[in-house]
């Protein structure tokens, strides 16, 4: 079936917006872009975007509930592939979970945003920066279960936060690296050196910046001082305000540039599992330690805007492209001829319209 959407702002993929611009999607991918098709009548299906912008669709690499749960919820907020994460457990509940995760990408059935793979968010964690995942699960990196946990992924596996300082992380950096698993820097208390000597081995990514690390110090700067230094190092935050501060992105966004920073959601919209309450913008444990937000995708666009002086294309890159570059997802994150069809709509409010992945209307915003 072929798509013509059109009267849309296209977000293209040199950051440029095409006013009353169309797109053309035939059999999942994108056809053409252009402004006032010639033919309408080729197109099976019209859609008029209203002024909309069209932006490629987000990616969400880090949020947690059933997959089920998220493929159906995130796409009402734009999201079009995300990372299912497994937080930190024993090691057969791990192995467990991973197994769980790649039977549902089998049996996925395009009915809501698509799961792109599984991020690990441990388990080999600095127990002092666990934050609100089980202290007790958090161990040492061990070579055995890192290579049993990517044969159980069946490639599946895409992202996996690691604390550098730990004894056995600079081999299971290398062993992510060489299976094609991005190796991320996160709770964690390492020294400036040690997170300098992860990014050497491979580690090109941290886990949401600021948020289980050490503080910046002007004697230790730490991992984050490494993080807003290294250029090779691509940082992913939770832009929900509460996480950290429009300030803090700020200096972020300053240090890191655009094209090095990443927005996630961290939600638990879709997840009970961790025993926390919603309680002023973040979930949080009975003991107060935040657990999580209850952001979604287009809410970070918005505030990227808001809290970073971005435009909007500025902003979408860093929920689509950046994400997409991250993973190597080379048809994905840019609205380009030939590549895959994930596409949102959504006006200047950041009010999703419409949203479609890989071709397939997965969510449509009921007219008024």
């Amino acid at each position: 079936m072929k798509f013509l959407i059109f009267n849309a702002n296209v977000l293209t993929a040199d950051g440029k917006v095409i006013k009353e611009g169309s797109i053309l999607v035939k059999d999942g991918r994108i056809a053409k872009i252009g402004r006032k098709p010639a033919s309408k009548l080729l197109c099976s299906r019209l859609i008029d975007a209203n002024g909309c912008f069209a932006a490629p669709g987000f990616i969400d690499l880090q949020v947690y509930g059933e997959p089920e749960g998220i493929a159906c919820h995130e796409a009402m907020f734009g999201t079009t592939g995300f990372l299912a994460t497994i937080p930190c457990t024993g090691r057969k509940e791990t192995a467990k979970k991973v197994d769980s995760a790649v039977d549902y990408i089998r049996r996925q059935d395009g009915g809501g945003a698509k799961m792109l793979g599984i991020n690990l968010e441990g388990p080999f964690l600095n127990r002092e920066r666990a934050g609100a995942q089980d202290k007790k699960s958090a161990r040492k990196p061990d070579n055995r279960e890192i290579r049993d946990l990517v044969r159980r992924s069946k490639g599946h596996l895409k992202f996996m936060t690691v604390a550098p300082e730990l004894k056995g992380a600079a081999d299971a950096i290398k062993i992510l690296k060489l299976k094609g698993v991005v190796p991320s820097i996160g709770h964690t208390k390492a020294a400036f050196e040690e997170a300098e000597n992860a990014a050497d081995l491979g580690a090109n990514c941290a886990t949401h910046v600021f948020n289980a690390m050490d503080e910046f110090r002007h004697r230790e700067p730490g991992a984050v001082g490494a993080i807003l230094e290294d250029q090779r190092i691509s940082a992913t935050v939770i832009l929900d305000g509460e996480h950290i501060s429009p300030l803090a992105f700020r200096v972020l966004l300053k240090c890191k540039g655009r094209e090095k920073v990443i927005l996630i959601t961290d939600s638990l919209r879709n997840d009970s599992s961790f025993d926390a309450k919603w309680d002023g913008g973040v979930y949080r444990l009975k003991n107060g330690t935040i657990a999580g937000s209850g952001l979604t995708m287009v809410n970070a666009v918005r505030n990227a805007v808001r809290f970073g002086d971005l435009s909007v294309a500025e902003a979408v890159e860093l929920a689509s492209g950046n994400p997409a570059k991250l993973l190597g997802l080379g048809r994905k994150g840019v609205i380009r001829a030939g590549n895959d069809a994930d596409i949102v709509l959504f006006d200047n409010k950041f009010d999703v319209w419409l949203t479609m992945a890989e071709g397939r209307i997965v969510y449509k915003r009921c007219a008024a």
